[in-house]
């Protein structure tokens, strides 16, 4: 471990230590390879997109078999992780990141969460993060309430969608990130008469995040209570909002799509339940604020 000074200039010229700055002695695994390294195939066809619900004509990023999505993962410095830290469900039409399975889900939750929970200043944008400590005594709750933390960050851009056009063939494009069963999603559409999203739903499958929360691993009971508050209320919101979601559903936000991700539904949250919206980010940005300082107690940064 390498220490500096922190000097500051003070208004009559005096020059004084404000501070430290630690950097890690190289040989330490980066957390881009970290998290990499647990390696997953591409080379399958998936229609690529630059956003949550930009799909592009004709991309060249591969996707992978059991896909469960795409992180853009550019870099490895806080100075890009705004931009350049990005989940979608599908591959991202410029490639720079890794495909997502049920092999290396975990450390992608991780270190999304690690970058996007950085605030960037002069101090540390050209630092390197490193991987975390998995011995540390919070990992595991890191992990954990990074689940909840990738599902609803303005950088998730996890979509579902359906019949889109891709490269002269028709698509459908699951939303494994979805956390509500498919039954409820079917009887919240047979109460309000949405006979569109009831009929998507029919014969789905729940999607991968409802069985880590709620299926055999339980990981709903091992979250924090924060982040617990964080899911429920985002639940509460997606069955409120049914009957409006109704009413903007078209075949350009595909709102009728039972997993619809939270970059679709926060259009119908803003329009029509700001209020709702502003105390659900209030919550999201509680628990980011708690897990915050975890960047640094994990040693995905230095101070």
């Amino acid at each position: 471990m390498f220490k500096f000074d922190i000097l500051d200039v003070s208004d009559d010229l005096t020059i004084d230590k404000v501070g430290d700055k630690s950097y890690p002695e190289m040989g330490g695994m980066l957390l881009s390879k970290w998290v990499r390294n647990i390696k997953v195939d591409g080379g399958k066809e998936l229609p690529n997109v630059s956003s949550s619900l930009n799909v592009k004509k004709e991309g060249k990023t591969k996707g992978c078999d059991n896909s469960i999505g795409y992180m853009l993962f550019n870099s490895n410095t806080p100075s890009e992780s705004v931009r350049k830290v990005t989940l979608f469900s599908t591959p991202y039409v410029h490639g720079q990141g890794l495909n997502i399975n049920n092999k290396n889900f975990e450390k992608v939750i991780i270190g999304f969460s690690g970058r996007k929970l950085t605030i960037l200043d002069w101090l540390n944008d050209k630092d390197e993060y490193i991987a975390p400590d998995e011995e540390h005594e919070q990992f595991e709750h890191f992990k954990y309430d990074s689940l909840v933390y990738s599902l609803f960050n303005n950088s998730s851009e996890q979509s579902s969608l359906r019949q889109i056009e891709y490269k002269d063939k028709l698509w459908d494009i699951k939303n494994e990130f979805f956390w509500v069963s498919a039954d409820r999603m079917k009887e919240l559409a047979d109460e309000n008469g949405y006979d569109e999203l009831y009929n998507d739903a029919r014969t789905a499958s729940d999607r991968h995040v409802y069985k880590l929360l709620f299926g055999e691993e339980r990981i709903y009971d091992k979250l924090s209570d924060d982040a617990k508050v964080v899911l429920d209320k985002a639940t509460e919101m997606v069955e409120n909002s049914i009957q409006m979601r109704k009413m903007m559903a078209n075949d350009e936000n595909h709102l009728n799509s039972w997993d619809a991700g939270y970059a679709q539904l926060k259009l119908v949250w803003k329009e029509y339940f700001p209020e709702d919206f502003k105390e659900f980010r209030e919550l999201y940005k509680s628990l980011e604020n708690r897990m915050r300082p975890l960047v640094y107690e994990l040693g995905f940064l230095m101070k």
